[in-house]
């Protein structure tokens, strides 16, 4: 009980010995349902879709409701989405929080009129101010808090201690202005940090 398909049309026909491998073929993508086949005893060609044997099979293959989910699948889409939300979101955070700190930064005077300002001696505020000083040593930065010398990480807590000890709340800042933007940002966060409620600015000349 032979069976031939042929693509529609084609005068050439492949011969198959059951009905079976026919449908396998329609399976696995050898046969489209518009190709034709005949079987045992037919005398014309018939679309494979509308012939009685492989009907069923041929409307599985066309109707991709037929097909079965995979529980197992995971769609990344929504996860990826959120995680580019959130990284929009502290990108803004960080960036607000870093302009927060550059506007309240004490502006240094010009120079052309610095001879002109008021100038403040130390000694007539000594009793309610603590200095810190950032100079350049070389080609690094010595920190100094009331003239003892602080690694930068430790400053929050050395000055939270001088506080505690003396009871002065403000900070004269004695800043060379060649220190880094990150370091005189890591003094004014100790500072912020310990609730200091006024930093006076006592810039050095660029050397």
């Amino acid at each position: 009980m032979m069976w031939q398909v042929r693509q529609e049309g084609s005068p050439t026909a492949v011969t198959l010995p059951s009905a079976e491998e026919v449908a396998a073929g329609l399976r696995d993508g050898v046969w489209l349902v518009t190709d034709e086949v005949r079987g045992p005893g037919e005398t014309a060609w018939t679309p494979i879709e509308a012939h009685p044997v492989f009907a069923e099979a041929a409307a599985e293959i066309e109707d991709p409701g037929h097909e079965v989910a995979d529980d197992t699948h995971l769609d990344m889409n929504p996860l990826i989405d959120v995680c580019l939300v959130l990284l929009i979101f502290f990108i803004l955070t960080i960036s607000y929080a870093s302009l927060e700190r550059s506007i309240a930064i004490p502006e240094a005077p010009p120079d052309e009129k610095a001879g002109k300002l008021p100038k403040v001696d130390y000694k007539d505020i000594k009793d309610r101010v603590f200095l810190v000083s950032a100079v350049m040593d070389g080609d690094k930065v010595a920190v100094r808090l009331e003239k003892e010398p602080v690694a930068i990480d430790q400053l929050q807590t050395r000055m939270k201690d001088l506080m505690a000890r003396t009871g002065r709340s403000e900070m004269l800042l004695d800043l060379d202005t060649d220190v880094a933007w990150g370091v005189q940002t890591a003094i004014l966060d100790a500072a912020k940090g310990n609730g200091v409620h006024n930093v006076l600015l006592r810039p050095r000349p660029k050397r």
